[in-house]
């Protein structure tokens, strides 16, 4: 027997669908998946976003903003938890409610020499999680639309942000990201892991919608020891955020 998940199944129909979070106001067509908690809070005290209604799951509610760009267009603003599962979980009910271009702000670990804080547009995503493999045929990666990766970078040569391109490493075990996996996901030219990317890709793609990330280095794992840097910290955070904001009308 094949292993599970290699059985894809491509019709789009589930036993049961997604359904839209009802809002205080129409949700926008854009939306940023934004993992700084503490960002989305400060964007909410300033004033810049209002709180429009929340995502209802078992471990509890995820508060749903509405900002605007600096055009005054409406974005949606809300942190899609941890981990490849649920993050596709909120990023299928914000497609049901309408929402077709996704920015993804969020921090990394880094596998190569980046100053914490360097921002990385991913070009694509190792697909080493099983949430991906339900969304998109077998295969050993995802990449980015190349007009999505080409629409972030030009708006980051804008704002004179340094960032690099390239792959990111998606798991779903982060304590068995071993020194022999570390060293085997460089040599296939990832700069960075995390939990999340290549199954946000994948279910973007397969619900017809656009998908892009902006990412941060933060804890480095590029040397013989893992190095925390209190990644947490980075000011890299609160820039990241308004990019994306602003990123979400360029593709």
């Amino acid at each position: 027997m094949d292993l599970p998940l290699l059985q894809f199944d491509s019709s789009g129909a589930g036993m049961y669908s997604p359904s839209a979070p009802k809002l205080s106001e129409p949700w926008p067509e854009r939306a940023v998946l934004c993992f700084f908690r503490e960002q989305i809070a400060a964007l909410h005290e300033q004033g810049a976003a209002r709180k429009v209604g929340q995502f209802t799951v078992e471990m509890g509610g995820h508060d749903i903003y509405v900002t605007e760009d600096s055009a005054g267009e409406r974005v949606a603003v809300f942190h899609p938890t941890v981990g490849a599962p649920s993050a596709v979980h909120h990023l299928e009910r914000a497609i049901a409610a309408g929402v077709r271009n996704f920015v993804v702000c969020g921090g990394t670990g880094a596998l190569v020499d980046l100053a914490m804080g360097h921002v990385v547009v991913p070009s694509g995503a190792i697909r080493d999680e099983g949430t991906s493999f339900h969304y998109a045929p077998p295969g050993a990666s995802i990449d980015t639309d190349p007009d999505v990766v080409d629409a972030l970078v030009g708006l980051l040569a804008e704002q004179s942000v340094p960032h690099a391109v390239g792959l990111t490493w998606t798991t779903d075990a982060p304590f068995r990201e071993t020194p022999a996996m570390v060293a085997a996901r460089r040599d296939q030219g990832c700069l960075l892991v995390e939990m999340e990317a290549s199954a946000l890709l994948a279910a973007a793609r397969f619900r017809g919608a656009k998908l892009g990330l902006l990412l941060y280095a933060g804890d480095d794992l590029s040397g013989r020891k893992w190095d925390l840097r209190n990644w947490t910290a980075s000011d890299a955070r609160a820039k990241l955020l308004p990019l994306a904001i602003e990123a979400t009308g360029r593709f």
